[in-house]
């Protein structure tokens, strides 16, 4: 047992991997949370890799939304304190040990605080399990973690576990680090925007005005300005002529108040994440929305307005089998399929999911490479023009561009498609472009 006399000192091995570690997983910390603003942009983040393994899946769960709500701040950010603290009780430990003084309150807080990593650990498994998805990143903060949680418990003098005798000043210790830590990040991790939820209102019902309050209110103040934002474009936005290019598929009532014309690309992360948002919103009140799709696929192979090709051909392939497959009753279905593939998609895996469709490889080919089906597309191509589309995906509601802005377009559904329903007078001046 160690005594005043005989101060136990931290190993260099100790201090290594306590540092290396801490240090590693407070740069991957960083990495997930601007990742994280990624997916809050309405992007798609590079650890999105399929169904399985995606990591804004994780994100976007109920625990993640909780948790920063509880606390101010996303998971990320708490991981990043979590890290900073693990670096700055061992870097003050070694400059301790290193005047001569009894550390053993730091290597009582250095266990406690790996401790407290460990259990928060189990815990971010056990939500990501319930949302049914895999993120690998977080893998790598778990496997820190545990190294972290070595250095601790097996590299640092005994006892293994926390000293009784220190828990204490060894907490004190801990709290005094990164309480100050908590206090500095709680600003960036408030203007970090949620996951934005709807009221608990039922399919079809009617909401409340209070339920509609609490939820505007519910909003960070960056989605209250992207929704602020949007609406001035929609409201500003002027109809055109689009006689030329009659309803080809719409899904949805075709009385729905908002109907919407969506314009996409099948690698387009940003339109990956509005065909989720786009199932929500249908099923929120399958009354209140249609959608008609519509492609620009962004690949001169087979689109003149786009300069560059990857020479793949598989934005314009799968562009033209989306249009061999939209008059399937699993049209939908189909689509959403190949937009969770979308970071490995092929023209191989395309045709896999066309004969889901009962439309072998030889019909498909055959579809794809029609005069008809060429025809359609370049309506669409001309029809996004008319818009002066920059991008994908373009979204029209009711004829206007609406930018595809979360916030603005579930308020949209819940006032039953009324742009100056009393929910959004709350929202604050719309921003400069």
């Amino acid at each position: 047992m160690s005594t005043p006399s005989t101060p136990a000192r931290p190993s260099p091995a100790a201090l290594l991997t306590l540092l290396g570690t801490s240090l590693g997983l407070s740069a991957l910390a960083v990495y997930q949370w601007s990742e994280l603003l990624v997916v809050r942009a309405g992007g798609t983040p590079a650890c999105a890799v399929n169904e399985s393994f995606d990591c804004a899946a994780v994100w976007n769960s109920a625990f993640a939304g909780r948790v920063h709500d509880a606390l101010g701040m996303p998971v990320a950010a708490l991981g990043l304190l979590w890290g900073l603290t693990a670096l700055v009780l061992p870097a003050v430990m070694a400059v301790q040990a290193r005047a001569g003084k009894d550390v053993s309150a730091f290597l009582t807080g250095v266990k406690l605080w790996a401790g407290a990593g460990l259990l928060a650990c189990v815990t971010f498994i056990a939500a990501s399990l319930q949302a049914g998805a895999v993120c690998l990143t977080c893998l790598g903060t778990y496997a820190l973690t545990l190294g972290y949680a070595v250095g601790a418990f097996a590299l640092l003098p005994r006892p293994i576990w926390p000293d009784t005798r220190f828990l204490v000043p060894g907490g004190a210790w801990a709290l005094i680090i990164s309480a100050p830590l908590f206090l500095v990040l709680l600003y960036p991790g408030g203007q970090t925007p949620k996951t934005v939820t709807k009221p608990d209102v039922k399919v079809g019902g009617q909401a409340t005005p209070e339920q509609l309050a609490q939820w505007v209110a519910s909003l960070s103040q960056q989605e209250k300005l992207q929704a602020a934002y949007a609406r001035d474009v929609f409201l500003k936005s002027t109809p055109k002529d689009v006689s030329a290019f009659p309803v080809r598929l719409r899904v949805g009532p075709a009385d729905a108040p908002i109907k919407v014309v969506e314009f996409t690309d099948i690698l387009c992360g940003h339109c990956r994440m509005f065909e989720s948002l786009l199932a929500q919103l249908m099923a929120m009140d399958p009354k209140v929305v249609s959608v008609e799709p519509r492609y620009y696929p962004l690949d001169g192979e087979c689109n003149p307005d786009v300069e560059h090709s990857p020479k793949d051909g598989v934005r314009c392939f799968g562009a033209k089998a989306q249009l061999c497959l939209e008059q399937h009753p699993r049209f939908l279905e189909l689509r959403h399929e190949l937009f969770e593939h979308q970071a490995g998609l092929t023209k191989d895996f395309i045709v896999q999911v066309a004969g889901k469709a009962g439309l072998g490889k030889d019909a498909l080919e055959a579809c794809v490479n029609s005069p008809e089906t060429g025809k359609r597309l370049a309506e669409d191509i001309a029809y996004a023009k008319l818009y002066g589309i920059q991008g994908t995906p373009l979204v029209l509601v009711n004829g206007k561009e609406a930018p595809p802005a979360t916030a603005f377009l579930v308020g949209l559904v819940l006032a039953k498609g009324d742009a100056n329903a009393p929910l959004f007078q709350s929202l604050p001046a719309p921003p400069a472009p």
